[in-house]
């Protein structure tokens, strides 16, 4: 696991989310001692509904090997576990301690896409004196704001003009302005049945030994539904 860092002040903590571990976002393009990530496992979002014991475990280790991935790239890290003993199971209380304990000058946070934590973020943002910083994921086609910025003013809300905007816009199939073959969709194609003995892919599986996250999850009393082949 992460060791937890040696430093005394960081200028930034930078917030990472479980469904927000992209390594190419723009914040990994270059390296500082003064930027700490952090990365936690808590309570607040394993139990505010019952998850199924597959995602709970997924969520974990894949913040777990980004953790890593970013340690070994020279990041400075801070991953908090199901079971540290200073884990308050809460994002603000554990980001409030962290800032405390680190001396950080400035919070940056990607913007969550649950409006939940949206709101939570926004709301524990102004109970703090320090700077705050909000950026985008960088994993949507679309920005927050984009589709309510397209829209306005407009009379008629129809899906398929942002579909034609975005293709534009990202060059995806585009022959200057024009659609690649010459039709922007083929709706009327793709209603048609499967045919009768079509093979359905195989599904790409993994094989990961879970058994100390399992273990984990079980001492800490999480309540889960389904069941999963630790190893």
């Amino acid at each position: 696991m992460i060791p937890f860092p040696k430093q005394k002040h960081y200028k930034t903590l930078r917030l990472i989310l479980g469904d927000q571990l992209n390594h190419q976002h723009s914040w990994y393009s270059s390296v500082s001692d003064d930027v700490l990530y952090v990365l936690m496992e808590v309570k607040q979002e394993t139990n505010y509904v019952k998850h199924h014991i597959q995602k709970v475990v997924a969520f974990f280790l894949s913040m777990r090997f980004f953790a890593e991935e970013l340690a070994t790239g020279k990041h400075q890290v801070l991953y908090i576990t199901l079971n540290d003993k200073n884990n308050q199971h809460d994002f603000t209380l554990n980001l409030k301690a962290i800032i405390n304990k680190y001396r950080i000058e400035t919070l940056e946070y990607q913007l969550p896409d649950e409006y939940r934590l949206d709101q939570q973020f926004n709301e524990f943002s102004k109970t703090l004196g320090i700077n705050i910083k909000t950026v985008d994921t960088e994993h949507f086609y679309a920005t927050r704001y984009e589709l309510k910025y397209f829209f306005s003013g407009k009379k008629m809300f129809l899906m398929e003009s942002f579909y034609r905007y975005m293709r534009k816009k990202h060059g995806v199939m585009m022959n200057g302005n024009e659609p690649l073959t010459g039709k922007w969709n083929y709706d009327a194609e793709n209603r048609n049945k499967l045919p009768e003995k079509f093979q359905v892919i195989a599904p790409l599986n993994f094989n990961k030994d879970v058994t100390e996250i399992v273990k984990i999850i079980k001492e800490e009393n999480i309540e889960t539904i389904g069941k999963i082949d630790e190893i």
